[in-house]
């Protein structure tokens, strides 16, 4: 009777210790880092003002802090290297520029928070 006893408590012991470590594998499950980029105006003409906008998001956490983020411009296959960018509010991030070449452009944020790094590229073309 005695040992009936001791196997049943047993049991619900192993039964509380694997919804324990389900439950610990659940709240470590890696969030994933959410990089968007749009230009505003959509088509950019030579000599106007644009306004380039990243968005941040580490799950459902807006990313305002402790992110690094760098916008690349690239102009007829010629980078000019990578533009520190400081953050707007609410985990957005912007750039403001004129181009003064028609042709095939990109900018590309590179964002980089805890171990994670993206690279969204934004391909437009300037017209005259």
């Amino acid at each position: 009777m005695m040992r009936t006893i001791v196997i049943i408590l047993f049991i619900f012991w192993l039964a509380g210790c694997s919804s324990s470590v389900e439950n610990q594998i659940k709240a470590e499950k890696p969030k994933e880092l959410e990089v968007t980029i749009e230009s505003d105006p959509k088509q950019v003409q030579i000599n106007e003002k644009v306004t380039f906008t990243s968005t941040v998001k580490y799950g459902n956490e807006d990313i305002s802090k402790d992110a690094e983020v760098m916008f690349e411009v690239i102009e007829n296959g010629m980078s000019y290297g990578n533009l520190p960018i400081e953050p707007s509010a609410n985990g957005t991030y912007q750039l403001e520029l004129k181009f003064s070449e028609p042709g095939e452009h990109q900018v590309i944020a590179h964002v980089s928070y805890k171990d994670l790094h993206e690279m969204p590229i934004l391909p437009f073309q300037v017209t005259q």
